[in-house]
């Protein structure tokens, strides 16, 4: 049996390198970009319009003051996506927000500042070249590295990515996932409940968490524990998949058959047995490139293994430079126990009590108790022999999009 952190390290060593792909711009959010990408063209693309008003020549007003203005005909207007046009000297053209600035133009009165007597722009004042005039390449230049290599690409890097013309994006793949839980006591949700069976969440939330991450698995199955059935779904899941989740079945009990198929179908075990509670007989293993996770059958062990170690494989994968839950410490609520032989993964909730925030263990720490997830923001880590004392930090690992609460307690 290993620790947390040796475990940790073991599937960090045994992580294929990404596999990259390149995917329209809308599917690329969530994933990470393979290769720095330059800009193809200058941002803005041409000097235009800061706002709605009128354009003209700076140097036409340098003599212009409240007694002797200068006076600009006005040759029309410039719309946002019009060609561009060439302006004459001390002539004036209205333009709006985004539109080309002329050629013989160089700076932009805004209209609610300007005066006009039958169709004449009265200038009373000089006026500085450039003046409320998005000038080309003022955000960027031609060739300029825009996005680096390893950045998630989200709404923002994918309007960015579309400012720049972009319709696909280099990105690492996600990897092909697939998801099966054993156990002849599981039936799917709304199936009828006969006695002795309960309903399957594990493979529901597993793949919400898929989901939740952007990916699709490959399939999803629930099998009774009939050895020959499991044998033939794993040898097809090994031949289809990039990663391999199992839930159930792990351990060493007599309808456990997981352990010893994998081991018929060739898998090599790194571990089996970590140091920790909920999920003490987590398994990881591989065959060739293809990931392994054997996750316990009781539905907290199988959250808490998944967020631990199966979250941060697939965001290695697919190419997250910092795959792991976010942490930070927070002052304990109350005080916590330690395990003398084991760290501790601890449903927990971080919120606000007055005013400061501070962690909370939830009720319902046992590995088959499900329903204090809902609560759940965090995951409190205890290691052997730390107990943590009342108002003392604790280290929590953060859930994907689960924020503090801003309730005050």
């Amino acid at each position: 049996m290993i620790s947390f952190k040796r475990a940790q390290a073991l599937i960090e060593k045994n992580i294929p390198p990404g596999k990259m792909e390149t995917v329209p711009l809308l599917a690329s959010l969530g994933c990470v970009i393979s290769e720095e990408i330059k800009s193809p063209l200058a941002l803005p693309l041409f000097d235009n319009s800061a706002m709605d008003g009128f354009t003209f020549a700076s140097g036409d007003t340098q003599e212009a003051s409240p007694d002797r203005p200068l006076r600009l005909t006005i040759g029309g207007t410039i719309k946002a996506g019009d060609a561009r046009i060439r302006s004459m000297p001390k002539q004036a053209w209205r333009i709006m927000t985004g539109a080309q600035i002329p050629h013989g133009a160089d700076t932009v009165l805004m209209k609610e500042k300007a005066k006009i007597i039958q169709e004449t722009l009265i200038i009373c004042e000089p006026f500085m070249k450039g003046k409320n005039v998005r000038a080309k390449g003022e955000e960027l230049k031609k060739g300029l590295k825009v996005i680096s290599r390893g950045a998630a690409v989200n709404p923002a890097i994918v309007g960015i990515l579309a400012s720049l013309g972009k319709n696909e994006v280099p990105v690492y793949a996600k990897p092909r996932v697939s998801v099966i839980a054993t156990g002849s006591e599981l039936v799917a949700p709304g199936a009828n409940l006969l006695h002795g069976k309960i309903y399957d969440s594990n493979s529901p939330m597993v793949c919400a968490a898929l989901l939740r991450m952007g990916i699709r698995p490959v399939f999803a199955k629930r099998l009774d524990d009939d050895p020959k059935k499991i044998k033939q779904v794993i040898g097809h899941a090994l031949r289809e998949s990039d990663l391999v989740v199992l839930m159930g079945g792990i351990s060493a009990g007599e309808t456990d058959h997981v352990k010893p198929i994998l081991k018929e179908l060739g898998v090599e075990t790194i571990f089996w047995k970590v140091r920790q509670k909920p999920g003490k007989p987590i398994y990881f293993g591989k065959k060739g490139s293809t990931l392994v996770f054997g996750l316990p059958g009781n539905p907290a062990a199988v959250f808490t293994c998944f967020y631990e170690y199966v979250y941060p494989a697939i965001r290695r994968a697919m190419g997250f430079q910092d795959p792991y839950l976010g942490s930070s410490f927070f002052p304990a609520e109350t005080s916590i126990a330690a395990d003398p032989e084991k760290s501790l993964f601890l449903k927990a909730r971080v919120k606000l009590s007055q005013g400061r925030p501070v962690v909370t263990v939830l009720r319902g720490q046992s590995s088959h108790m499900i329903s204090s997830l809902q609560e759940a923001n965090g995951i409190l880590v205890v290691h052997s022999n730390e107990s943590i004392p009342q108002g003392q930090n604790a280290l929590v690992h953060l859930l994907p999009n689960e924020g503090i609460s801003t309730h005050e307690s």
